[in-house]
């Protein structure tokens, strides 16, 4: 149920009073109040005791003995009781709070109303529909200090506040309890008066649905309403408890809706509200802000309007990630088999939110995103303050987020074909703290995994040429089984990223030596036309391969084929 509440949190948060309820009896049935069943039971029991028989046990089965049918909720109220008022009379009981019970808390608003009463006063909410009799929504709202517009039957919509001008509307289709033109019977509920009829079909087409407590099983007028809906231009979700009765299994598919299996009303909308809660304060550590923040970065990323916010929760959530990188690892500390792996898993952590906004970012942005994108990794590679004490490779390892992060960019950019985007970060220039003094480094000079994996692999393996590729390759796989289709995929991208890293690396820095990565080491594991084909395209394209005319090797492709020559040699030299 975690995802979808998460889903249906955030589409009432990010859509504010654009979802309507519909709620049914389950929804009163913590507070004491009984489902048309219960009642049922009881009236099977009320009509034994007219034919002077004994139905205990087994009430259903004596029914079915008795008058060789299903025991029909409708058909026994009629026989019992004919009229509606005295329905209104007899039907009492069930709703209200008789003496002995106010200490046991027993008929009063459920967590359910509560949390949903919440949710109205904060304007999430602006009308309910409801097949319930009771009062207990009413009186959870009035303890909120709102007083309802209620609509209980189809002359009350005269005098009403049309829907988009009121705070909030209650419409109780079948009815109040104390009214005694309430629909109880089969036949009543067959069928609603013409003005109610257009009047709640217009609020299940402007509307999203949540349906919550109601099993579309009994309410054949509403059901009949619900079938004549024509758009669908809001999601809708209908909530079951144990079985999805098939009534709201069709209506549920009708609505191009989802079936949201839940453990009652009662733990349903408490964790909906604690959620919009984590939404409202989405600056704390909340275990949702990963879910949240990628839902609010796609919606930002899709408008110009919502640039500045876009820019706000990206760098929010990179100050995030910085100030745990500086917190939680301790430098000081020499470099061992005990503690490497514990070193790396703690910077994974540090940047575990922010590297799916960063992978969704980069695969949904337009160029005139890309700075945001810089600016993040300009601010998580500005190295400590205080480096004193340092151990060197340590020290080294500080870029390892760094690593996680440009390999995120680089292999998302490959697979959505923004090399122009990623261009940037190859000529990409940050800042680098000496003891003394500072200057300008390419990125890709300082998150080259061999500059690092040479010195790490005495420690993991007592190998040498251990570049960090592949550890990066496995810290990074969770984050991208929802870009890719399959492993193979991504590790084909994997390879063909750092392949491209150690061309632009020997273009721009030439320094002798040429990043090799995990595509090198690997046993050759990696499937060479896949990765061949990529780099056929540039033999093929020539001045009009994507990456060249993206600027890469100065948008030349004669110095593309002189740089992956003597990319080549240089790791020949190395060893697999």
């Amino acid at each position: 149920m975690d995802n979808l509440t998460t889903t249906i949190s955030f589409s009432i948060y990010s859509n504010k009073g654009v979802y309507a309820l519909l709620l049914g009896s389950g929804i009163s049935k913590a507070s004491g109040i009984p489902t048309g069943w219960d009642i049922t039971i009881d009236l099977i029991n009320e009509l034994a005791i007219l034919e002077k028989e004994l139905c205990i046990p087994d009430p259903e089965k004596w029914f079915k003995e008795k008058y060789g049918m299903e025991p029909d909720y409708s058909m026994i109220l009629e026989k019992l009781v004919p009229s509606p008022s005295e329905r209104v009379n007899y039907l009492k009981h069930y709703f209200e709070t008789i003496e002995g019970q106010i200490e046991q808390h027993i008929i009063e608003p459920s967590l359910a109303h509560k949390a949903i009463a919440k949710l109205v006063k904060k304007g999430y909410i602006k009308v309910i529909i409801t097949t319930n009799f009771d009062r207990l929504l009413e009186n959870a709202l009035v303890a909120e200090g709102i007083q309802p517009t209620v609509i209980k039957h189809a002359q009350d919509i005269d005098g009403a506040m049309p829907l988009v001008h009121s705070n909030f509307t209650l419409v109780k289709v079948n009815g109040d309890y104390l009214d005694t033109r309430f629909r109880n019977t089969k036949k009543e509920l067959s069928k609603y008066d013409r003005k109610l009829y257009r009047y709640i079909l217009s609020i299940l087409n402007d509307y999203g649905i949540i349906s919550c407590g109601w099993s579309a099983k009994w309410d054949s007028g509403l059901i009949s309403v619900i079938r004549q809906c024509e758009n669908f231009r809001f999601s809708s979700y209908w909530t079951y408890v144990g079985t999805c009765e098939d009534e709201l299994h069709e209506i549920s598919t009708f609505r191009k809706g989802k079936a949201v299996e839940i453990k009652g009303a009662d733990d349903f909308f408490h964790e909906i509200s604690e959620k919009i809660e984590a939404l409202e304060n989405i600056n704390d550590d909340h275990p949702l802000t990963t879910e949240i923040a990628i839902a609010r970065l796609k919606k930002y990323i899709a408008k110009d309007e919502y640039k500045i916010l876009l820019h706000d929760l990206l760098l929010n959530l990179c100050e995030k990630s910085y100030n745990r990188i500086k917190q939680n690892i301790d430098l000081s500390k020499s470099l061992t088999q005990e503690n490497i792996q514990t070193i790396l898993f703690n910077y994974e952590l540090s940047v575990d939110t922010l590297l799916p906004i960063i992978i969704n970012g980069v695969y949904w942005c337009k160029p005139e995103h890309y700075q945001s994108f810089v600016e993040i990794i300009s601010r998580i590679s500005k190295p400590l303050e205080n480096q004193n004490g340092i151990v060197s490779v340590v020290k080294q390892l500080f870029y390892y987020p760094l690593m996680l992060l440009t390999y995120s960019i680089g292999i998302v950019a490959i697979k959505v074909k923004k090399f122009d985007l990623l261009n940037l970060f190859f000529q990409l220039k940050i800042d680098e703290y000496n003891d003394s003094y500072s200057e300008k480094k390419y990125l890709i000079e300082m998150v080259n995994p061999c500059a690092i994996g040479n010195r790490v692999d005495n420690v993991i393996r007592r190998t040498k040429y251990y570049p960090l590729g592949g550890i990066i390759n496995k810290a990074l796989t969770p984050y991208f089984k929802e870009i890719f289709a399959n492993h193979n995929e991504y590790d084909d991208l994997f390879n063909i990223f750092e392949y491209m890293f150690s061309l632009n690396y020997v273009f721009q820095i030439d320094d002798g030596s040429a990043p090799y990565g995990a595509f090198h080491w690997r046993n050759r594991g990696f499937r060479d036309d896949l990765l061949d084909e990529f780099f056929k395209e540039a033999d093929s394209e020539q001045s009009n391969w994507l990456p060249i005319k993206a600027g890469m090797f100065d948008g030349n492709y004669s110095k593309y084929i002189e740089t992956k020559k003597k990319t080549d040699e240089i790791l020949k030299r190395v060893p697999y």
